[in-house]
């Protein structure tokens, strides 16, 4: 074996000690085919190697989404860092157990609370969504928020769906169909800062703010009134009539 073969051999071996053993399975076939070749034929005097890197994936590089749900740290999955995903008190509300009830008394309705916490949305754009949908029924909720052109109704839809799907499950409600919204409203979630550079030395703040979502449903059909209908002429009348028969005159002469 000629002299430059063996100290490209040896290089090789070298270069191939440094790479950690994690990484060497992640090299180029290429390249043992080339070594391979090169032991065979010991009338060859120079060779070209191409050195392939080692494919190192760290928390930092973000390049697609298949590498960071393969290579995602899992490290701190089971601490809590104070960023809360669901409501506890809320949920509480499906664990109530109720008397039973007297005879010839009507039945009690199933009721499901189901939340979804720190959604990527402004709270006071999402408010709009939520108060669209109180007392309707499940499929006109649904039909409301899949023509709705906002990127919260997707959220408000997703959490609609496991909310029926939960009732279903775990709550014995016989039809999906028979159910309507009882509660729908929105809490403030977590407020991220960050800094905008503006023109010279000055910066500003910005506000990176997040929504808790909640919503109840219930067995039955929807209420016609969800809110107190406006009062007609005779009503607003008749307490007019009661607010005047009920004036004192606290200090008489």
């Amino acid at each position: 074996m000629a002299a430059p073969l063996r100290r490209c051999l040896t290089q090789i071996a070298a270069l191939a000690s440094r790479v950690p053993h994690t990484s060497r399975c992640l090299q180029s076939p290429q390249l043992a085919a080339q070594v391979q070749k090169c032991s065979l034929s010991g009338t060859v005097t120079t060779i070209q190697v191409t050195a392939v890197m080692p494919a190192v994936f760290t928390k930092q590089m973000h390049t697609s989404a298949s590498v960071q749900g393969i290579f995602r740290n899992t490290e701190f999955d089971d601490q809590d860092f104070g960023v809360k995903m669901h409501s506890p008190k809320w949920l509480k509300y499906n664990e109530v157990v109720y008397p039973p009830k007297e005879p010839g008394e009507p039945e009690r309705p199933a009721e499901v609370c189901h939340s979804r916490f720190n959604i990527k949305y402004s709270p006071k754009k999402m408010w709009y969504i939520a108060a669209m949908i109180r007392g309707m029924s499940v499929d006109e909720a649904r039909k409301q928020l899949l023509f709705y052109r906002r990127k919260g109704a997707q959220s408000v839809l997703e959490v609609l769906e496991e909310a029926i799907e939960m009732a279903v499950r775990d709550h014995n409600v016989e039809f999906r169909s028979n159910l309507w919204i009882c509660d729908s409203f929105v809490g403030k979630g977590r407020v991220v800062k960050g800094v905008r550079k503006h023109r010279g030395p000055r910066y500003g703040i910005i506000h990176y703010r997040y929504v808790h979502y909640f919503i109840r449903l219930r067995e039955g059909k929807p209420p016609k009134h969800y809110y107190p209908p406006p009062k007609t002429g005779h009503e607003k009348m008749e307490t007019y009539i009661a607010e005047q028969r009920e004036r004192r005159i606290w200090n008489p002469l």
